[in-house]
């Protein structure tokens, strides 16, 4: 893949990771307000940033480590 392209995974994945760890801030807030925030509501965002992220950030690692492992 081209250097663009890489770049843009990287990017794109990187801003996938954020929004997701961000998610935690809102948590954080409404715990420290006294408020009783369920876990179960932010996790599944966190989790929806946070994978996607880390895959296309290595994306090209990964395909990489792929085709040694189909043996091309």
């Amino acid at each position: 893949m081209s250097g663009k392209g890489q770049a843009r995974h990287r990017r794109l994945g990187r801003a996938l990771i954020l929004a997701g760890v961000a998610v935690w801030v809102p948590y954080a807030l409404l715990e420290l307000a006294g408020a009783d925030p369920r876990l179960e509501a932010f996790l599944p965002f966190h989790l929806a940033g946070v994978i996607p992220g880390a895959i296309l950030s290595r994306w090209d690692q990964l395909r990489g480590l792929l085709r040694r492992l189909r043996g091309g």
